[in-house]
C-alpha cells in the first residue's frame, strides 16, 4: 500500500493547467498534489497495466477554479479506469484510488437517478415491476464503462444494482424504465372513468349504449352517489367509447330534459292499469334506464321518473286514459 501525501504548496502559486501526453498516473498524482494540497491512497500495482505504467493526456482539460481541478483529476483517473473515493477522518482531502472492477466495494448505494447525480461515482438500485432482471441486465452492459461498471442481479426482489459513473447510471436507469415499461396495444384491457356534467351517468351510460356498435365487448358500470361512470375493456374500445360520452356530454343540459318525479292521481280506473300502458309507451326508455314508473293501488297514485319532456308526454298520456264512465276526460 502507497501512500503520497499533501505537501505544502507555495503561497498563491499560480495555476497549472493538467496538460499531460502519454504521462504516468503517477504525474497526475503529483499534480493534483500541489496544486489540490490533497493526498493519496492506493496500490501500487494499481497503477500499472502489463507490467506498464498507465499513461494519460489532458490536452483538452482546462479547469478554472479548485472545483472544477478537482473534477479534472477524477476525469483524468477515469481515462484509466480509476476510481478515486475521498477517505473521511485524515487530515486535508485525502483520496483512495481503486481501479474499476473494485470501485463497487466502496460505492455509495442511491434509490433514485437524482440522488445518483449528486455523486461522481455510485451504486444505484432500479426495482423493475414487469421486465426480466436479467434480460435488462444483459442489454444494459453495453451502457456501461468498459472495466468499470457492474450490475448485480437480484430476481427474488426484481431488483438491480448498478455501479458506474453518475452519467452512465443515468443512462442506465433510462433503458431500465424503457425496458419496464410495456409497450400501448389496442388489445390491452383497460377501465376508465368519466364522470358527466350535464347528466346523470346513468343517463349517459344509456345513451352511449345505443351507440354501441358490432362486435364491441366494452362493459360500463355506474355510481350514481359520485355520478361516475366506468368504462372497461380493450383499449381501443374504450377510447371510442371515451370520445363519445365527451361529445355526449359537450354541452349543457336543455331544461326540458333534466330529470324530475312526479306523482300523478288516477282518479277513474285502475292506477295498474294507466301504468301498464305508460310502460308500454316508454318501454325503450325503461330498458336504458332513464325512466321508471310505479303504480301504488291503494292510493290509486302513479310514481314517475324521467325527463321534463317525459313527464309531459306521460301526463298527456294519462289525459286520454284516466277518464270519467261518461267518457269526459278527467279535469286536473
Amino acid at each position: 500500500m502507497l501512500t503520497l501525501s499533501s505537501q505544502s504548496a507555495q503561497e498563491n502559486p499560480p495555476p497549472q493547467n493538467p496538460d499531460f501526453k502519454d504521462a504516468p498516473v503517477s504525474d497526475v498524482l503529483k499534480w493534483a498534489q500541489a496544486e489540490l494540497g490533497c493526498g493519496f491512497i492506493y496500490e501500487g500495482q494499481d497503477l500499472f497495466e502489463g507490467g506498464k505504467p498507465l499513461s494519460i493526456s489532458s490536452a483538452s482539460l482546462k479547469p478554472g477554479n479548485k472545483a472544477e481541478r478537482t473534477l479534472a483529476l477524477f476525469e483524468l483517473l477515469r481515462r484509466v479506469g480509476l476510481v478515486a473515493f475521498q477517505v473521511e477522518g485524515l487530515p486535508g482531502p485525502v483520496y483512495q484510488i481503486v481501479k474499476g472492477p473494485q470501485a463497487a466495494r466502496f460505492a455509495t448505494v442511491v434509490r433514485t437517478p437524482q440522488e445518483a447525480a449528486r455523486y461522481y461515482f455510485a451504486a444505484l438500485a432500479i426495482k423493475l415491476s414487469r421486465a426480466s432482471p436479467q434480460a435488462v441486465a444483459t442489454a444494459m452492459k453495453e451502457k456501461l464503462t468498459p472495466g468499470v461498471g457492474s450490475i448485480e442481479v437480484f430476481e427474488a426482489t426484481h431488483t438491480l444494482v448498478v455501479c458506474d459513473f453518475s452519467d452512465r447510471l443515468l443512462a442506465a436507469h433510462a433503458l431500465a424504465l424503457a425496458a419496464d415499461t410495456p409497450a400501448m396495444r389496442d388489445d390491452d384491457l383497460v377501465v376508465a372513468d368519466f364522470v358527466p356534467r350535464s347528466l346523470p351517468a346513468k343517463r349517459l351510460s344509456a345513451a352511449v349504449e345505443r351507440l354501441r356498435a358490432r362486435g364491441e365487448t366494452w362493459q360500463s358500470s355506474v355510481n350514481e352517489h359520485s355520478n361516475l361512470l366506468l368504462i372497461s375493456g380493450r383499449r381501443d374500445e374504450v377510447a371510442r367509447v371515451s370520445e363519445r360520452m365527451s361529445r355526449l356530454d359537450s354541452k349543457p343540459q336543455d331544461p326540458a330534459f333534466a330529470e324530475t318525479v312526479e306523482t300523478f292521481k288516477v282518479s277513474n280506473g285502475s292506477a295498474e292499469e294507466a301504468a301498464r300502458t305508460l310502460k308500454q309507451m316508454f318501454e325503450l326508455e325503461i330498458a336504458s334506464g332513464s325512466v321508471q314508473v310505479g303504480a301504488f293501488e291503494r292510493a290509486r297514485k302513479i310514481v314517475f321518473r324521467g325527463s321534463r319532456a317525459d313527464v309531459l308526454r306521460a301526463q298527456e298520456a294519462l289525459k286520454q286514459v284516466d277518464v270519467a264512465p261518461d267518457g269526459a276526460p278527467k279535469d286536473k
